[in-house]
């Protein structure tokens, strides 16, 4: 029996080639040529006596095979990346490291404000955060959990519910020099800020209104750039309550309306399958949870 292991550079090529089912995509990823990644893999099947890649096509697809030899790649890179952090943690005079992703406005403005409160209840935690407005690939950024808002369903995570959303329309005090709306019907006039991830029709909806959702106005990929650029008077935005909570005790922001409506969205805490069975992600969530019960 040959049990030779494959290089190590063959199997990263082979995980990130069989994620993106393209193999210059998985060349960008790991910064080599094309070229370089075809010859890996023609190697590695070499070594195997497999074929791990078919085509359909145009199309890249893994083989029964491929796909066998995927999960215990994922899964061998996932540990050795968790074991390779948590050594450097060790080294630092410190304890395990928990990788935590969400987006900007979130981290900002809800869960960094939270954060000493779990640092003070397990010191030997170290929580890195990673904001950012793109979905993390879990596996590849050796990533353990994070906070998502949408519908609550992403391929190959699980999620459980942590805050649901309550959104109205929010602007500047001087917007349109003080002349606020008064009437919701005043808003088919007005520039509407637009968030991709916070549909108007959800609060056009819960106001009787069956309006489109708005085809102009500016778009800010970000929850906390739409605030700030409501705050400049550049439009009325539709805000979520979770995080208009400081510009609207400064003053900054005011309610334009005395109607709100449940988002259709949520916030959701997001991990791989069973990784809640590591201690310091399953104490994170938990905490996740009971702040969120607080707020």
């Amino acid at each position: 029996m040959d049990d030779r292991l494959p290089p190590l550079t063959a199997l990263r090529a082979f995980d990130a080639a069989a994620r993106h089912l393209n193999f210059s995509r998985a060349a960008d990823e790991l910064n080599v040529t094309h070229g370089a990644v075809s010859h890996q893999m023609k190697a590695l099947e070499a070594h195997l006596g497999v074929a791990l890649f078919r085509r359909e096509g145009r199309q890249m697809a893994l083989t029964d095979a491929g796909r066998q030899l995927h999960e215990h790649v994922r899964d061998a890179l996932q540990r050795l990346k968790r074991g390779v952090a948590a050594l450097r943690a060790r080294a630092r005079g410190g304890g395990e490291v928990l990788t935590v992703t969400t987006t900007p406005a979130f981290a900002t403005r809800w869960l960094v404000p939270r954060l000493a409160d779990f640092q003070a209840r397990h010191p030997a935690v170290e929580v890195n955060l990673r904001a950012t407005s793109a979905l993390s690939d879990f596996e590849r950024d050796a990533v353990d959990l994070g906070v998502r808002y949408g519908p609550g369903a992403w391929p190959g995570l699980e999620a459980a519910k942590l805050l649901d959303e309550e959104i109205f329309p929010v602007c500047s005090p001087q917007f349109r020099g003080g002349a606020l709306p008064t009437r919701v019907s005043e808003l088919a006039d007005l520039t509407l800020l637009r968030d991709p991830r916070q549909p108007w029709r959800d609060w056009f909806l819960s106001v009787g209104l069956d309006w489109p959702e708005p085809a102009r106005g500016p778009v800010y990929d970000d929850a906390g750039m739409l605030l700030q650029a409501a705050g400049q008077g550049l439009g009325i935005a539709l805000a979520r309550g979770t995080l208009a909570r400081a510009e609207l005790a400064a003053g900054t922001l005011v309610r334009l309306f005395a109607d709100s409506a449940r988002s259709s969205f949520a916030y959701y805490i997001v991990h791989p399958p069973g990784a809640r069975a590591a201690p310091k992600v399953a104490l994170f969530c938990d905490w996740l949870a009971s702040q969120a019960a607080a707020s």
